[in-house]
């Protein structure tokens, strides 16, 4: 199938992030597994209870694969996921990769990617970042958990939650699945440079409201001194 071409593609904090949004409509265009032709391809379920309220986000980490040289690993997982129906049950809101990444999913819906049912904090609670690495430890991997680490940022600060609502995978996996593989053993690390990236969000968000509010000072002043200037020109 051919490349897709995203429904919209938005640029946060030097982040490409394109748009393609499994419909809720979607339903599955074959037999696979215990999933039948024509059935409900995802839960359309909204997060916490049907609020929509984003309490965390959780990281994964998946293989590279081989692709075409007009594509990039974000947008064939996209594509194996909708329309093309490869990946099992996986359903989540974003893949990365090291050059840009591909959201499926709206972020206040109910994905499947933490092991833990429709109902389960994970599933039900965070938005799944799957970040598109080898292990390696090339310019590829660097990159791409480089990305991630942003998009987790902006996703934390977007919804108003701290260092401590980011989650691996494997919290909340009933079979302890040992995930995100590539990043736990340096967990820490990462999490660093998801702090250094929100604190600099977060830095932004405070230096923009105080623009905001002395620009709002200033020109309630001028107002009050073109008020003045009339007055007098009035006696």
């Amino acid at each position: 199938m051919a490349v897709l071409t995203p429904d919209a593609v938005r640029i946060e904090h030097g982040l490409t992030i394109n748009e393609k949004i499994i419909p809720d409509s979607a339903v599955w265009n074959k037999n696979y597994g215990d999933f039948k032709k024509g059935e409900q391809y995802k839960a359309n379920l909204l997060l916490s209870g049907g609020t929509g309220e984003v309490k965390g986000v959780t990281i994964h980490n998946t293989d590279r694969v081989s692709i075409s040289s007009k594509t990039t690993q974000a947008e064939q997982y996209t594509r194996a996921t909708y329309p093309n129906c490869n990946m099992g049950s996986v359903r989540v809101h974003y893949y990365v990769d090291d050059i840009c990444a591909w959201q499926n999913l709206r972020e206040n819906e109910v994905g499947w990617h933490s092991g833990d049912g429709n109902d389960g904090h994970g599933n039900g609670e965070t938005i799944a970042v799957e970040i598109i690495m080898d292990g390696s430890g090339d310019e590829k991997d660097i990159a791409a958990e480089n990305n991630g680490a942003l998009l987790a940022a902006v996703l934390l600060h977007r919804h108003r939650l701290s260092l401590d609502r980011l989650y691996t995978h494997n919290a909340f996996s009933s079979v302890n699945k040992y995930c995100p593989a590539y990043i736990l053993p340096h967990w820490d690390k990462f999490k660093e440079k998801v702090k250094k990236y929100l604190d600099e969000l977060n830095d932004s968000a405070t230096d923009y409201k105080t623009l905001y509010e002395n620009t709002a000072l200033e020109l309630a002043e001028l107002k009050n001194s073109i008020r003045e200037i009339v007055r007098k020109f009035s006696l």
